[in-house]
């Protein structure tokens, strides 16, 4: 990605004093947009949580200038768009959330039209007052939680729009209807079945049938940590115990403190990390919402510093767990190995030319993106936003092939190089090393 957003953080995120410099602020990063319309950080290239940049001010690899080159695969993961909060505040939200402008759409039909098509039925949430299974904390929501937000959607139709003006218009790698080379995968979330549904419109805004969006049964799902596996928990437990782990907990102690008291957050899973905070900031500042402020005290407020010290924190916390820590390539191992392995496969099967998958488009989410930018080993990592995406590119040229690597429209800058223009051999030996060999011995 250009410019300061993440090219100053490499050598400098690794350090606690990032998290504590008030100086910083967002360090170039942006976290707001409204409630409605895709959102485009500017300058293009921004790190925009709310929406990470589509693949749009495309630039061609400059070894394909000549004419001579030919792209012949993409792999194309994203991260779902932007949501309401998988965090509820202890304490109770002192905002309503409002989703009256999204339908979830809720139905199963027949493979064959034979008559017995269904109605297309929807969510819709509501609370009954006297409900006695309601707990003391409100959300006074028609949202289920997570959610994708009206934005969310719109945002989604134009990141395809955005992949068709550049791998269909320009490129001509996406065909002008699907066909069978191409395949969608997503996780067992509707969170990711909402957003394949918006980004393929943007694909193919005049298709009329339906497309098969592949998932796996979710107890062995290689991706959205489906698998069991004990090394998970056991090495971030590693991980945790690590003497810039323990630092990382002096330095945010004061504000976890002051969080936990305005908000009724003092529950471990609160301040342990500064997951649960942060996702509940960012889905407010990306939905047009304000941060929130204590239920017993209007007044006593979280402050847009505080909320930067936080986003601070998470981006720490990233990096350390995907690039830093000494544990990273275990951990990248356990969490996400089987999926890179499956990845790794699939460009494989380009070079020994089995491949009859052409295009291929899978929707996780920010856990499964972390890894993979971890294994490719990018430089410094913040928390992957919403709808971040990494493009796996396959060129051929003069009978060899190559490839490219983008992370939300820009080669990954990484300890080894730009993944600009490399060998497709050498991409695939720098995953390697983050497949597991024996994932059922590895998980114990």
């Amino acid at each position: 990605m250009r410019g300061p957003t993440i090219g100053a953080l490499f050598g400098y995120m690794g350090s606690t004093s990032y998290i504590s410099n008030t100086s910083a602020g967002t360090y170039g990063g942006l976290y707001q947009a409204g409630t409605h319309g895709p959102t485009g950080g500017k300058p293009y290239g921004s790190y925009d949580y709310c929406s990470m940049p589509h693949p749009r001010e495309y630039q061609l690899p400059e070894q394909a200038a000549d004419g001579k080159a030919k792209l012949v695969k993409l792999v194309y993961l994203q991260r779902h768009q932007r949501r309401t909060p998988y965090n509820i505040l202890p304490g109770g939200e002192d905002q309503a959330y409002h989703c009256d402008n999204v339908r979830p759409y809720l139905y199963g039909g027949p493979s064959s039209d034979n008559g017995m098509q269904p109605v297309p039925v929807y969510a819709q949430t509501y609370e009954d007052p006297n409900d006695p299974f309601k707990t003391g904390v409100s959300v006074n929501s028609t949202c289920q939680f997570p959610q994708i937000t009206i934005g969310g959607i719109e945002d989604g139709y134009q990141h395809g729009k955005d992949l068709r003006n550049v791998y269909q218009k320009r490129l001509g790698l996406i065909p002008e209807q699907p066909n069978e080379r191409v395949w969608f995968r997503s996780s067992e979330s509707p969170l990711t079945q909402a957003s394949a549904g918006a980004v393929l419109r943007g694909i193919w805004p005049d298709y009329q049938g339906a497309l098969p969006l592949h998932q796996m049964v979710s107890s062995v799902d290689t991706v959205n940590e489906g698998y069991s596996c004990n090394a998970v928990s056991s090495t971030l437990d590693k991980i945790k115990s690590t003497a810039q782990w323990t630092e990382h907990i002096k330095v945010t102690e004061e504000l976890r403190s002051r969080l936990a008291s305005m908000l009724g957050a003092q529950d471990s899973s609160w301040q342990e990390t500064f997951d649960h905070f942060c996702d509940n900031f960012q889905a407010r500042l990306c939905n047009g919402y304000r941060l929130p402020c204590s239920v017993s005290n209007s007044s006593d407020c979280v402050t847009m510093q505080m909320a930067e010290e936080a986003f601070r924190a998470g981006d720490w916390e990233w990096n350390y767990y995907w690039r830093t820590n000494e544990y990273a390539t275990t951990y990248i191992q356990v969490v996400e190995g089987l999926f890179i392995g499956e990845i790794v496969s699939d460009l494989k099967g380009i070079q020994d030319g089995s491949s009859s998958i052409d295009y291929s488009h899978i929707f996780v989410h920010d856990g499964d993106i972390g890894p993979i930018l971890g294994a490719l080993g990018i430089n410094a990592l913040r928390w992957p936003g919403m709808a971040s995406n990494v493009a796996f590119e396959v060129w051929e040229k003069e009978h060899s092939q190559f490839a490219r690597v983008l992370y939300s429209g820009y080669p990954v800058q990484t300890i080894h190089g730009p993944l600009d223009w490399l060998p497709l051999s050498q991409l695939i030996n720098i995953m390697n090393p983050y497949v597991p060999e024996n994932i059922t011995s590895l998980c114990g």
